[in-house]
């Protein structure tokens, strides 16, 4: 059986590694120059964009100057692409460096959790109506309730 009190020795004197001095070096290799200014795009992007665009984009990656931005349309996607400069200056602005150098848009639906974060459902509706709607007594109502708001929200 292993001394323990020879283990318990060997860590004394060594004060643990906070995860601030351990970020930069380990987030460098990933092409994140500076973790806590890429944290306070994520923080500020409200105030970045304004509410309206914030309810239906998010900064997805921030790797080698490149501002990679989920819109949830292609409509969106446009209006972002025109707003590009203006959020490169604006994310610049709130780190205090030249960390972004462009900014790329792309489409797709959005990741779980991030309607909640801006305060939009992106269907247009106030997500309180989901909430206060009765839920389905049993699954076959649930699964017919399911059906309809798909084939509403595909258009059929």
């Amino acid at each position: 059986m292993p001394d323990e009190g020879a283990a318990r020795s060997s860590f004394r004197g060594a004060d643990p590694s906070r995860l601030k001095d351990l970020l930069p070096g380990a987030t460098g290799r990933l092409g994140i120059p500076s973790p806590e200014a890429t944290g306070r795009v994520w923080s500020a992007w409200k105030d970045i964009v304004g509410p309206a665009v914030a309810a239906h984009a998010e900064p997805t990656s921030l790797r080698g100057g490149v501002l990679k931005v989920r819109a949830d349309s292609p409509a969106w996607a446009t209006e972002i692409g025109y707003l590009a400069d203006e959020i490169r200056s604006r994310a610049n602005a709130v780190t205090g460096a030249a960390l972004v150098a462009e900014v790329r848009v792309w489409t797709g639906p959005r990741a779980p959790g991030s309607a909640s974060e801006t305060g939009s459902s992106g269907t247009g509706r106030d997500p309180a109506e989901d909430l206060e709607r009765e839920p389905a007594k049993d699954p076959a109502e649930a699964l017919e309730r399911a059906r309809r708001a798909w084939a509403k929200r595909a258009g059929r």
